[in-house]
């Protein structure tokens, strides 16, 4: 799997484009904001666009929701529980910032514990707490989490905007997130890459 990495919209969002090499396949995850690089980068290397997928519905992870989907038509595909954040503007109005419409998803991920992108296969964790039906997507064979705000380098995801439960969060990241393997390599919503073992160890909210 090829894992492209970008810095979208107004907070920097890691945004993570999925590619399945031999198939020509692909999956864009938490678009912050538009990109014409990596709409770009599509056509150039000949990538097909399945899906775009968002981890949870804050305006920051889905900033470039429309953009995309008007770009390839890929559909968006969501916990069923983030729909109603997704179509409403993200929460943005919380903070003041304006946002643009998303569409509203065509794909409930809360129905499925795999999706496939080409010939690569990322199960569908289910990891409530910074938002109710927030995901975060394993790919085995590479060892790689995709976890949106759950979990940041030494760091974890806020719970005090609307939806936000920090005992849900701590029990997600303990019970969900800590038992995959040490190895793991923690591909976050924000900030650089971690892995499981030293999450475990040196996270002061969670170490055990």
């Amino acid at each position: 799997m090829l894992i492209k990495k970008y810095s979208l919209g107004h907070i920097q969002t890691n945004s993570f484009l999925l590619c399945c090499e031999t198939q020509k396949k692909a999956a864009i995850v938490d678009p912050g904001d538009k990109s014409s690089q990596i709409i770009d980068f599509l056509y150039k290397e000949g990538y097909e666009l399945l899906y775009i997928i968002n981890t949870h519905g804050h305006f920051d992870h889905i900033g470039g929701n429309l953009f995309f989907s008007e770009k390839t038509k890929a559909p968006i595909a969501a916990h069923k529980e983030e729909y109603a954040l997704i179509t409403s503007g993200g929460g943005a109005s919380f903070f003041g910032i304006p946002s643009e419409e998303s569409p509203q998803p065509a794909i409930d991920l809360s129905e499925m514990d795999k999706i496939s992108v080409g010939g690569i296969t990322l199960d569908i964790i289910y990891t409530p707490g910074h938002t109710p039906g927030h995901i975060s997507l394993y790919h085995k064979e590479s060892a790689s989490l995709f976890c949106g705000d759950v979990l940041f380098h030494r760091s974890i995801g806020r719970t005090d905007t609307p939806g936000g439960n920090h005992k849900l969060l701590l029990k997600s990241i303990r019970e969900k997130l800590f038992t995959l393997p040490d190895e793991t390599i923690v591909y976050s919503g924000h900030g650089p890459e971690t892995r499981i073992i030293e999450e475990k160890r040196e996270n002061p909210w969670v170490a055990f």
